[in-house]
């Protein structure tokens, strides 16, 4: 009966104690450490035993499951994250475009780059954004490649520019090329102004007001006044040319003016210039001829002994003849015109040859042969 008793009171306690001992045993289980890994766990110590078999079986059907407190859900834990892709972020158009605006209002590039930024203006405010922030760079080198290949094109092989452009390639980087472009090149160019400048004023052929202003210029040394002047050069040049031949035209002849008002119609810088250099004196000799010929005959033939000072019936009768034939017969003859009308006189035997020329023909001949008769006789005598 006792042994019985003991039993029952074990059972008892046991009963009593199992729910604060299975909780015990989940909270250990939960908080033990793993088992590492490769390592095996030691052997439990025996325990007496006992007949509780039977003791087992009733404490693990009588053990009740611990109450749990129901998780709350993840979906209530944390907002769904469609909620977040769905509200993205407003972009603000108008900060956008005012800096795409200030992008094309920026100086120091070329074509390329504000065609493509004025290109973008069309595009929406996300294009806009992407545009700015990741395609802006890269346009502003391919600008400056671009404007670098233009100047290697345009420049003389072999100049200074050409050189520095050629080294900027070779060297291939972004800042190489800009560096061409923004430093070497200016100075290259204001260089080769200064020359060009300086030829420009010792022309021979400007005016000496074209050449004092050029030369002020070229004395300031600044590089964009140099520039400046260089590029109205040309039309400054033009008017200096013009204004020229019309001075030459106002103080020469016929010949001149002629030539004058041909070139002041559609005249170029070049016909100018010839004009300028050769043409002038060409016209001016021109004018010349005409006026010996017109008065060639009061000047040289009719100013005779004999004709009683009445020269001009002697040059009327040379100056017809001229006219029965041709103008070129006239022009001639007055260039072949010796100092006592010889040629002239001998070539013209028509109908009112004047006499007096005819007896100074006929005296130079008796000179003529008198002076060879004694060059004869003085061989003979040498001989």
């Amino acid at each position: 009966m006792s042994i019985r008793r003991s039993i029952a009171a074990a059972v008892f306690v046991a009963a009593v104690s199992a729910p604060t001992v299975i909780g015990t045993a989940q909270a250990m289980a939960e908080t033990a450490p793993p088992t590492p890994v490769g390592q095996s766990v030691p052997d439990a110590e025996p325990t007496e035993s006992t007949d509780s078999t039977e003791p087992t079986e009733t404490v693990e059907q009588a053990a009740p499951a611990a109450p749990s407190t129901p998780a709350a859900p993840a979906e209530q834990a944390a907002p769904p994250a469609e909620s977040e892709s769905t509200t993205a972020p407003e972009l603000d158009e108008a900060a956008l475009r005012a800096r795409l605006a200030d992008a094309l209002a920026e100086p120091g590039h070329y074509d390329h780059y504000y065609e493509t930024v004025a290109k973008a203006q069309g595009g929406t405010p996300e294009q806009i954004q992407h545009f700015l922030d990741a395609e802006l760079a890269r346009v502003v080198q391919d600008d400056n490649a671009l404007e670098a290949a233009k100047v290697l094109s345009a420049a003389e092989p072999g100049s200074p520019i050409w050189e520095a452009a050629q080294k900027a390639f070779d060297d291939g980087s972004p800042e190489a090329i800009e560096r061409f472009l923004k430093k070497t090149l200016p100075a290259l160019i204001d260089s080769d102004n200064r020359v060009k400048l300086s030829q420009f004023a010792e022309d021979p052929l400007i005016s000496a007001g074209l050449r004092a202003k050029a030369l002020a210029v070229l004395d300031k040394g600044n590089a964009e006044a140099i520039a400046l002047f260089l590029e109205g050069a040309p039309g400054a040049l033009m008017d200096d040319f013009r204004i020229q031949a019309t001075q030459a035209m106002a103080v020469n002849g016929p010949e001149v003016r002629k030539v004058v008002n041909q070139l002041l119609t559609n005249g170029t810088m070049e016909e100018l210039r010839a004009f300028l250099s050769k043409g002038l004196a060409e016209a001016q000799a021109r004018d010349r001829a005409a006026a010996e010929q017109e008065n060639g005959g009061t000047g040289g033939n009719g100013q005779q002994p004999g004709d009683g000072g009445n020269g001009g019936n002697s040059g009327n009768g040379v100056t017809q003849a001229g006219l029965t034939t041709t103008t070129t017969t006239t022009a001639t003859t007055t260039s072949t015109t010796s100092a006592d009308s010889t040629g002239t006189e001998l070539a013209f035997t028509g109908p009112g040859t004047p006499l007096s020329g005819l007896t100074a023909t006929g005296a130079a001949a008796i000179a003529l042969g008198a002076g060879a008769l004694v060059v004869t006789r003085r061989r003979r005598q040498e001989s």
